[in-house]
């Protein structure tokens, strides 16, 4: 897989400062463990190469990058101990041609349109954002997306649990440097339980998973309506109806017609930022999806089933957006076609 592909798929990178060798191997542990298999090895340490060479022996498929580059010897020294990736704090000229010369993933740090277009001139097509926050943040990575079509940021430097939703929502971000995952404070401590926790809470903030509905199966048209009309009559809800189902409410979906393909009972929808990235993350636990189950929104796919059901509920996953299930109306006004919709469905055996 590209490198720029997997580094937006964990959508978050930790950038680490390792003080001793001897920390790189548990460090990893702790990552891998928490399911951020990835790292960003700054070199401001000597130990750095060597932290990179023994984590690249023992986590092999780990994502391996090399932060803080500015000489090509540096860069040299990354790729031979194992670096998948360079990153630089600054534009450095005689970096990105070493690394564009050599086929080498390379981000300088851009903090202004004549660092973008720089990188641009080298056919690169991310850059690293830095400092991100005090540079001008989302704000100023839109005005210069709106120049630069085509590349993407990696934002560095302020990002943290509380704005990282606000930048990995953004069309124009890779991906962040998760410069709070391995605060030296811990490292140097040696609490790496602590570390693995902040890994596990980054990729659950990338992920950001919240329950969307329960769907609930009813055999014919009929049914479906009273069980609709009882609920929402109950508690005073509105409709969002379509031919095959109505939601009551936004929690609670109905079927009109047979559905027991995906679960014997119903399904559980649960929501996440980016349906592709779950993806990535839940097959790497061993968790299968149903690809014929796709449902495509706007070009790009927006909701999916796992293979497994859950107590005779199937379970999707749906990308949040703007898209709302058909109309929604207040229930005297499905009320007052339902009966047509019935009829009709039952003259065809539905």
């Amino acid at each position: 897989m590209d490198i720029l592909k997997r580094i937006e798929n964990y959508g978050v990178i930790p950038v680490v400062k390792i003080e001793k060798a001897d920390q790189a191997l548990p460090l990893a542990k702790a990552l891998c463990d928490g399911e951020l298999e990835a790292a960003e090895i700054t070199f401001r340490t000597e130990c750095a190469p060597e932290a990179i060479e023994a984590i690249r022996k023992n986590y092999p498929d780990m994502l391996l990058g090399a932060g803080t580059v500015t000489t090509v010897d540096q860069v040299k020294k990354a790729v031979e101990s194992g670096a998948d990736f360079i990153v630089s704090p600054c534009y450095v000229e005689e970096v990105v041609s070493y690394c564009v010369e050599n086929n080498i993933c390379v981000m300088p740090g851009c903090a202004t349109p004549t660092e973008v277009q720089m990188a641009v001139s080298h056919g690169l097509k991310a850059v690293k954002f830095f400092p991100a926050e005090a540079a001008g943040g989302i704000a100023y990575i839109n005005s210069m997306a709106s120049v630069f079509k085509g590349i993407k940021f990696m934002p560095t430097g302020g990002v943290k649990p509380s704005n990282l939703h606000q930048y990995l929502l953004n069309p124009n971000v890779l991906a962040c440097g998760g410069t709070w995952i391995v605060p030296s404070d811990l490292l140097n401590a040696g609490a790496y339980d602590d570390i693995r926790k902040l890994a596990r809470d980054a990729v659950f903030a990338v992920l950001n998973f919240s329950f969307a509905h329960v769907g609930i199966n009813c055999d014919t048209c009929r049914e479906g309506y009273e069980n609709i009309f009882r609920l929402a009559d109950t508690f005073d809800l509105i409709l969002g109806n379509t031919r095959s189902s109505s939601y009551v409410g936004h929690e609670v979906e109905i079927t009109k017609q047979p559905f027991k393909v995906r679960g014997p009972h119903g399904h559980l929808g649960y929501f996440t930022d980016n349906l592709e990235r779950a993806i990535f993350y839940l097959e790497k636990k061993g968790i299968e999806f149903n690809y014929d189950s796709v449902k495509p929104y706007n070009g790009k796919m927006y909701v999916i089933y796992l293979k497994e059901h859950l107590a005779g509920f199937a379970i999707h996953i749906e990308e949040r957006n703007d898209h709302n299930p058909g109309k929604w109306e207040h229930r005297e006004e499905v009320k007052a076609y339902a009966p047509a919709e019935i009829e009709e469905r039952e003259a065809l055996g539905e």
